[in-house]
């Protein structure tokens, strides 16, 4: 056998999206969706000698086609190129619709699950075997698969200096990220997909892994409805799309053991539209809203350079205020800072003198995901009384950090055009009106809409992520939190995709019988 792929910089499987025909295919797994869960499981289950198959709404996009080009990146990537958001506008929702989902567009940043979240999911949503303890050997695993690893010092650009100069100053607690890149270029295109096989998303790691065992992936496969018999799913159908000629074909695949695992948006939406789960599907959203503010210094700070996110402040996480250095690329930023015409061209005429950070919260509030009249996603969440309150302290310790650090302003990107320039003007950062489409908000995580419990009155799924009242459906994605988790969830994911794959393979003869 050859060996095991791992940390992959100098090859990538083929696969073959050249569709010219319908397709029928028997497996003992069909995982929907290839981000942090359904990678992580296909590939533990196909190691485990199960016939697997992988469907991905998106496409295949390997290094090849990351040209580092917004415009041509944004939409191949990005569910609805990125521009997605809440039903009333007021939230931009980023999501991965390719191969390796979100993981091969998130900026690579790499936290353990807090063990007081844990904690609360076992005690007070019944949950088993959730603790730290229990999630320990599927962390480990998948931290060395991911090739987790501190950043470097010496690889912090001065953007995320600037964070880590400014708390100091301020006596604040702050430090530097670990994350999933090996060898990393530092070429700043993270978002854009990794040109260099350096960031060790799915993409690179578990799908390779899972193909190697012998999974098939079908890119361009949109799952759109299952038969069921009874308590248990027979199979799910969907369209296979050829990207190079636009046909179109069918496709069915029949399997003992389905997971859905597209992300808490997509998630709900197709279970819905099947009828399949309780009236908690689609509910509990949690999205770690997230805005930022921007420091303009009078020295070249060139953060579109190097590693966009590096450096966090972590002095108000207990209070679910996490402050994190960023940067965007010059249709995001612009988009983003709430200028419009001679204002816009003079603030981006600054770009180059811009250091940037993030306020994501963890949020108390929670939205809805519905599939509309279409079949679509329809958003609905905004950022409750509470959480608007975190945002103007998280606001104001990132304006004062900047300062610290010798920022002559600080943009806060709102309707009101708010610029700070010293402490005197922190006070107008308590007086913002937090309302929808008036602030600058977007969330990369989204989380809970299929929330594990021990109780169906108050759940969409069980412990394992399985479906109430279904025998063999199964989620394997962030729509299991059943709160919001307050740190980057790639690593809890991707844990609970092992944790899953651990407890079928443990009990195989009920899942697997006949083999």
């Amino acid at each position: 056998m050859t060996p095991i792929p791992h940390a992959i910089t100098d090859w990538m499987p083929t696969v073959d999206s050249a569709y010219n025909r319908d397709l029928d295919l028997e497996a003992d797994v069909c995982v929907i969706g290839s981000g942090a869960g359904g990678a992580v499981l296909a590939s533990e289950l196909a190691e485990a000698g199960l016939s697997v198959v992988i469907l991905e709404k998106g496409g295949y996009h390997t290094r090849k086609a990351f040209n580092q080009q917004e415009r041509d990146m944004m939409p191949l990537l990005f569910e609805e190129g990125g521009a997605r958001t809440t039903q009333d506008g007021a939230i931009t929702v980023l999501h991965g619709s390719t191969v390796g989902g979100s993981t091969t567009v998130n900026w690579a940043i790499c936290f353990d699950p807090p063990e007081s979240v844990l904690e609360d999911w076992a005690s007070n949503h019944g949950i088993d075997r959730i603790r730290l303890a229990d999630l320990r050997q599927s962390l480990s695993k998948v931290r060395r698969i991911l090739n987790v690893q501190p950043i470097p010092p010496a690889a912090v650009p001065k953007n995320g200096r600037l964070l880590l100069e400014g708390a100091a100053k301020l006596g604040m607690k702050a430090g530097i990220f670990e994350h999933n890149r090996t060898q990393c270029l530092n070429s700043g295109f993270c978002m854009l997909g990794c040109a260099y096989d350096r960031k060790q998303s799915m993409l690179v790691t578990y799908v390779p892994r899972a193909l190697h065992f012998g999974a098939k992936l079908l890119p361009h496969a949109e799952a759109t409805e299952f038969d069921r018999e009874g308590d248990r799913i027979a199979a799910v159908r969907g369209i296979l799309s050829n990207p190079a000629t636009g046909t179109k074909h069918h496709f069915r695949v029949r399997a003992k053991v389905f997971s859905v695992s597209g992300g808490a948006v997509s998630t709900p939406v197709l279970l819905q539209r099947n009828g399949l789960g309780n009236t908690h599907v689609g509910r509990n959203l949690t999205l770690h809203p997230t805005t930022a503010a921007v420091g303009v210094f009078d020295h070249a700070v060139n953060s579109y350079q190097g590693i966009h996110f590096t450096t966090y402040v972590s002095d108000l996480e207990t209070e679910g205020i996490l402050i994190e250095s960023i940067f965007a690329y010059p249709g995001m930023m612009g988009s983003n800072l709430f200028r419009w015409g001679p204002a816009a061209i003079e603030a981006m005429g600054l770009y180059d003198r811009m250091a940037a950070a993030i306020v994501l919260l963890h949020d108390d509030g929670r939205g809805e995901v519905r599939a509309d009249s279409r079949g679509l996603p329809e958003i609905d969440y905004w950022v409750n009384p509470r959480d608007q309150e975190k945002f103007r302290k998280g606001l104001r310790a990132l304006a004062r950090i900047y300062l610290a650090a010798g920022a002559r302003e600080v943009i806060v990107p709102h309707s009101e055009g708010l610029v700070i320039r010293g402490e005197a003007d922190l006070p107008k950062i308590d007086r913002l009106r937090i309302e929808p489409n008036r602030m600058a908000v977007f969330s990369a995580h989204q989380m809970g809409t299929a929330a594990m419990g021990a109780d169906p009155g108050k759940s969409a799924t069980d412990s394992w992520g399985r479906l109430h009242g279904l025998e063999n459906l199964f989620v394997c994605d962030g729509s299991l939190f059943p709160t919001s988790l307050g740190v980057n969830p790639q690593i809890t994911i991707a844990a609970l995709g092992d944790r899953l794959a651990c407890y079928l393979r443990a009990e195989s003869k009920r899942f697997f019988p006949r083999r």
